[in-house]
């Protein structure tokens, strides 16, 4: 054998071998008794490797970086570390042994769920990937980790969370997303059960519950849904992978009606959108999220493609599960909507292509110019081939750290 070769070989070999930096092994106690609106103390446990390397980085912090994280410590104290609020963002170095047991003890403050949910007797704690990300404890986008989590809370409030079990009770967990969940008032929302094979829990607040129709609406619609998406991207919704060990809980809130969110095993989204909107449509679009979204197309804020990957292609699902849920009338009525949305700001400067938006800012270009240029692909080279390659970037893309634009466009048969 060619010497050059063996030597290439061998340097195989000794490469695939090298370990990479982990962070496992958790114990988290989110503390909600005696804090105040969207205050939270947590202690944190976990164990670093740094596979021989100097130190690691783990994102942490919110976006106020002078009032986020409050009375940190950690040990032990011959650890040496160092907090950038700025870039939200814990560093530890390695002292000599490449494992190392970490505990940390600190208030958080989630402003964002201050901002838009307090009214609600709710609060929402979701780990947004960009800029407006809230890390509440140190974690990395996309690495696998495990360990046990639980929830303390006064009388007068519930935890809802993905876990699969009473969130007050130590509770293992092994996923590659943050955690996500939410702590409602007693007093303040009702909460009630779907019946059927579905069992999804709906909060809604006291006083501002949509009618029986509406929400025997949503009774119907989800099992459908779920049972759409599952079939299309041959994929379950229940994938351990992504900490979702249950069908979805609704939490209906009083904050701005826009914000409706996928939180990796509930939805949020508007009370009074959800008893008044036309349809409820966009819960369709959330219970799509759990295929095509932040939580599993891990592409960030701010690169070319973002908003198309992560809305507009779920946009476009969303429609294609309606049309044969609903029929071919409803969704030729909901095409017309979004060309109609767009045909308003054609000729202005927002009027760009769907792949040059980068956040999540342009509602007429994201969820209607994209959706119509989606579809009209879609009737030159039939639904069926346009929904089978979105399916194929997912299967292919779903979990893939510092995913872009070019994988979408490099996997599809045509090119958008």
């Amino acid at each position: 054998m060619n010497r050059y070769v063996s030597l290439f070989l061998f340097l195989l070999v000794l490469l695939s071998g090298v370990k990479a930096q982990s962070v496992t092994d958790y114990r988290l106690l989110f503390d909600k008794c005696g804090m105040g609106s969207g205050v939270l103390k947590v202690q944190c446990d976990f164990t670093i490797d740094f596979a021989g390397c100097d130190s690691v980085a783990l994102d942490f912090g919110g976006n106020f970086e002078e009032l986020s994280v409050e009375e940190l410590t950690v040990t032990p104290d011959t650890l040496r570390y160092r907090f950038d609020p700025l870039s939200k963002q814990i560093f530890f170095y390695n002292a000599g042994a490449d494992m190392q047991r970490v505990q940390m003890e600190y208030l958080f403050m989630n402003l964002t769920s201050v901002f838009m949910y307090n009214n609600s007797g709710a609060e929402v704690w979701e780990c947004i990937y960009g800029e407006s990300a809230e890390y509440y404890y140190p974690m990395r986008r996309a690495m696998p980790y495990s360990g046990e989590v639980c929830f303390s809370v006064p009388d007068t409030m519930r935890v809802v969370y993905q876990g699969g079990c009473d969130a007050t009770r130590w509770q293992s967990f092994d996923r590659c997303v943050a955690l996500n969940f939410a702590f409602l008032s007693s007093s303040r929302y009702e909460m009630r059960t779907m019946p059927g094979d579905y069992h999804c829990d709906v909060y809604q607040l006291k006083g501002q519950q949509a009618d029986e129709h509406r929400y025997n609406e949503l009774c119907r619609l989800t099992p459908l849904a779920l049972q759409w998406f599952e079939k299309t991207y041959g994929d379950v919704y229940i994938n351990p992978k992504y900490g979702v060990h249950d069908y979805p809980a609704y939490i209906f809130h009083s904050g701005n009606a826009a914000f409706n969110r996928y939180n990796m095993g509930f939805i949020s989204a508007s009370q009074k959108k959800f008893a008044t909107y036309p349809d409820i449509y966009p819960i369709v679009h959330e219970i799509g999220h759990r295929w095509i979204g932040e939580y599993s197309m891990f592409i960030d804020s701010g690169e070319r493609g973002y908003a198309f990957i992560i809305e507009t292609l779920n946009e476009f699902m969303t429609l294609q599960c309606i049309r044969d849920i609903e029929g071919i009338a409803v969704y030729e009525n909901l095409i017309k909507e979004c060309r109609d949305s767009w045909d308003k700001i054609k000729g202005t400067e927002r009027d760009v292509h769907p792949v040059e938006v980068v956040k999540n800012n342009n509602v007429p270009v994201t969820y209607r110019k994209g959706v119509v240029m989606l579809d009209s692909i879609a009737r030159e080279v039939g639904y069926d081939t346009v929904i089978d390659t979105i399916v194929h970037f997912y299967k292919a893309c779903n979990g893939k750290p510092d995913l872009t634009y070019d994988d979408f466009e490099r996997l599809c048969k045509f090119i958008f």
